[in-house]
């Protein structure tokens, strides 16, 4: 842009994260999709039973317990917000787990609720310059995923005693998560 390039070095930096980031992100959204569907049999069931429904799982998982909590940025200018002035050069962290569980945008809020009006803004992605380059890709994923899991399986059970969570940051989501499925076919 405006003849300005990116060296070998952003490139594969650039690539290992796309990478890695995808990859995890997207694992961990699709155990929590699992783990919250399992706590919300209800709410689960409708995809079991129409698992064209998967979509509005996946998003319901995205906005309730999105597996990228939070993002660090630094304010490019001063941002005068709710009385008091971010300088520019401060360090922001950005708080998208909360924003997502906001009850001024979201009618109530803290209730997994698939199928939840599509209308309704996630920021799980973020937005303007700064939206995920693998939105799509993690979306198609995780739908696929779910929807080929809802053909499959009429029924499942998560072991919530052993459950384990990823200590991370900035990733929320699972590193165990053992369950029991009844076969669809069986």
């Amino acid at each position: 842009i405006d003849g300005d390039r990116l060296s070998d070095y952003e490139i594969i930096g650039f690539m290992f994260l796309m990478a890695v980031a995808g990859n995890e992100t997207t694992t961990k959204l699709l155990g929590n999709a699992m783990f919250w569907g399992a706590h919300n049999k209800t709410e689960v069931r409708r995809v079991l039973s129409e698992p064209d429904r998967a979509p509005e799982w996946v998003e319901e998982t995205l906005r309730y317990d999105t597996s990228s909590q939070l993002v660090a940025r630094t304010a490019a200018e001063d941002i005068d917000l709710h009385g008091s002035t971010i300088g520019a050069g401060d360090k922001v962290l950005l708080l998208i787990g909360s924003a997502n569980r906001d009850s001024e945008v979201f009618d109530d809020a803290d209730t997994f609720r698939i199928g939840r009006s599509s209308s309704q803004k996630i920021a799980s992605f973020g937005g303007g310059v700064h939206f995920c380059l693998g939105a799509h890709l993690a979306r198609l994923e995780a739908n696929i995923a779910l929807g080929q899991f809802a053909r499959r399986v009429a029924d499942y059970e998560v072991d919530f005693d052993r459950c384990e969570r990823v200590h991370s940051t900035n990733v929320r989501g699972f590193a165990a998560l053992p369950m029991k499925v009844t076969d669809r076919h069986a």
